[in-house]
């Protein structure tokens, strides 16, 4: 299962080896969720999992996901629209300090409106700082110069690079990214894979009729109606794929906050598995970090080996005796074009389960 929008930085690519080392523990946490990759790619959900964010705005989207699926695909279901991509940037930012405190609520569902229209950003802007969660809120009044969020105004000639008055130029030259993609039409042969509703693929003729496990597909006529107010291929593409992911988190605990929160490992004991991911040094302003924390992640790891961790970053970032340092390759380029995207590695804890051939082979 894929997370519904890109991410700097996710690891949906080496999941499986990872999940190799971790095994099947009776507890998982993970501290720098992000996408979620790792935790959605996880073949044997633990007893207990807990995954944690610094940005609101994603612990936001997870928690809201999970009570509220459909509410969340309804708000993220909108055309890919630059004016509108500044206008909700800037009303998303003002909510932070509301969306930060609320999820202090264990048992509060979520903003579903916040975590759609996030969504719906995260998969139409173009590079970093989106929503960044330690960012500044763009002055109304000095559009085009004053404090933008991430950076310098473009030249006209630069359109779709850099942050523009309103924002970033969304995608314009393909067909977008996560659930703003329109979705690959699924083969008649593949239901069940991808993204597509999570009961039978109705026949073309059947459309708005049929046994769907989400709801029915919407009529023409119908629109305005619950999820038949959906308007495009994405937002229906979206209802499908985010009531899949709801389904995997119905026993996932969502905590925002600082990363050491989540580390609590008494009901897993020596059977817990930790996956590391924080921002990689030299790179924490790409998530809006206001600080580096590598260190203290380093120092965390060392002090609890007898864990089973899982730690990455960037080849010689961390100094761990003993542990299993396993380069790999991202194969494409990244952040910082092609400097880093050989440059990958995971350290695994000496608790790890041991490395196989095949796995051996996957890094080679």
């Amino acid at each position: 299962m894929n997370s519904p929008f890109p991410y700097f930085g996710g690891k949906r690519t080496v999941a499986a080896a990872v999940w190799a080392r971790l095994g099947s523990p009776a507890q998982y946490i993970e501290p720098f969720c992000g996408s979620a990759a790792v935790l959605l790619a996880c073949p044997r959900p633990a007893a207990l999992e807990v995954v944690c964010d610094g940005s609101g705005f994603i612990a936001n989207f997870w928690r809201s996901v999970k009570h509220q699926p459909g509410a969340v695909a309804e708000w993220a279901d909108y055309p890919v629209s630059h004016i509108d991509l500044g206008a909700r940037h800037g009303w998303l930012m003002a909510q932070r300090d509301r969306i930060g405190s609320a999820m202090q609520d264990p048992d509060w569902p979520g903003d579903a409106k916040v975590a759609g229209w996030w969504l719906w950003g995260q998969c139409c802007w173009i590079g970093s700082g989106w929503c960044d969660w330690f960012g500044q809120i763009p002055h109304a009044s000095d559009a085009g110069r004053g404090v933008q969020a991430i950076g310098q105004i473009p030249h006209a000639g630069n359109a779709g690079m850099g942050v523009q008055a309103i924002g970033q130029i969304p995608h314009a030259g393909d067909a977008g990214r996560g659930v703003q993609a329109i979705g690959k039409i699924p083969h008649a042969s593949n239901a069940g894979r991808g993204v597509q509703a999570i009961g039978r693929i109705p026949h073309v003729s059947d459309a708005g009729m049929g046994v769907q496990a989400i709801g029915k597909i919407p009529h023409a006529g119908n629109a305005g109606r619950g999820a038949d107010a959906l308007l495009t291929s994405c937002g229906r593409t979206a209802w499908a794929w985010l009531h899949r992911i709801a389904d995997r988190l119905e026993r996932v605990r969502v905590v925002h906050g600082d990363w050491s929160r989540c580390l609590n490992n008494h009901f897993g004991g020596d059977d817990t598995a930790v996956f590391l991911d924080p921002p990689y040094r030299s790179y924490e302003a790409l998530y809006g970090n206001a600080g580096a924390v590598a260190d203290a992640v380093e120092s965390w790891a060392r002090e609890n080996e007898h864990l089973r961790i899982a730690l990455c970053g960037h080849r010689d970032d961390y100094k761990l005796a003993g542990w299993d340092a396993v380069e790999w390759s991202r194969g494409r380029l990244t952040y910082s074009g092609g400097q880093t995207t050989d440059s990958e590695c995971v350290w695994y804890s000496p608790a790890c389960l041991p490395a196989t051939l095949t796995q051996e082979r996957l890094f080679a």
